[in-house]
């Protein structure tokens, strides 16, 4: 198992880039899709170990299922993305998507629109880290699932982090003016945090 080491100092410093690249990117990307405006709050970066993957579960997620995207960037720095929100503000955020009063249930349209958000939200996302930290990324086709959150974090958590056997992840919220609400959650493994970092 490769072990790196990341100071606290490291992890304010992703918190800083990852806040910038929202800030740049993301926001506006957000806010021109679903034609109103957003404010976002990014969390604390922090390192964990695979087994702790519990501190990354919302309080809110327990008794819910969710609906998720998820995207991973590859390249000369690999991170994953996961957007998330609880199933009924999915299908309401899809229904604006789609220009719709409401959506009772998710069709394949539904899925497709969310789905297609996640791919543009990250592709934001991961063009300003890539322009940011001037490293050369391709993103590989966006997931869509409905299930526990802790269901939906395994595999990402697994996908990235197998190597080290830990991750570091990071948390956004956004909210908006009618009050639609996402969660974006950042993870990378140690060592391309590493690199994120020496590109900084």
């Amino acid at each position: 198992m490769q072990v790196v080491s990341i100071t606290e100092q490291d992890l304010g410093r992703l918190s800083e880039i990852f806040s910038k690249c929202i800030s740049t990117k993301t926001l506006t990307s957000l806010s021109t899709l679903l034609g109103e405006s957003f404010q976002y709050k990014i969390g604390k970066t922090r390192h964990l170990d695979i087994s702790e993957l519990d501190e990354l579960t919302p309080a809110f997620s327990d008794a819910v299922n969710m609906s998720a995207v998820y995207l991973k960037q590859t390249g000369d720095i690999s991170v994953g993305v996961l957007y998330y929100m609880p199933e009924k503000d999915g299908r309401r955020f899809a229904a604006k998507l789609l220009g719709r009063d409401n959506l009772g249930s998710f069709t394949k349209l539904g899925r497709s629109s969310l789905s297609e958000t996640g791919n543009i939200l990250s592709g934001s996302f991961f063009n300003a880290l890539a322009s940011e930290q001037d490293c050369q990324t391709f993103s590989d086709v966006p997931g869509f699932a409905v299930d526990t959150f802790r269901s939906l974090l395994e595999f990402p958590a697994m996908d990235i982090g197998i190597e080290t056997q830990s991750l570091v992840a990071c948390t956004a919220e956004f909210h908006s003016s009618s009050n639609l609400q996402l969660r974006m959650l950042i993870i990378l493994d140690p060592s391309n945090a590493k690199k994120l970092l020496e590109k900084h």
